[in-house]
């Protein structure tokens, strides 16, 4: 397996959209740095792992938005 690609936080920063489309053209990891210890990944989600996240977030509708939705949320 490669070596993922290393570039520190500041850099990714100044040069978002060079790495994000290296990222997409490349399929390769990348990891952001932050005070020279790893901090981020940004991979690419493969069409099989997207497949198996949907229905991981649901949206209810017609709902009290308000209403915590894990039991013992609202006790504090």
């Amino acid at each position: 397996m490669p070596t993922p690609k290393m570039i520190g936080k500041r850099e990714f920063i100044q040069h978002t959209s060079q790495y994000l489309k290296w990222v997409e053209e490349h399929g390769k990891e990348l990891i952001i740095t932050h005070q020279n210890k790893p901090d981020l990944i940004l991979t690419k989600i493969k069409p099989k792992t997207f497949k198996g996240m949907q229905g991981f977030t649901k949206i209810k509708i017609n709902e009290d938005i308000n209403k915590p939705i894990l039991p013992g949320y609202d006790e504090w």
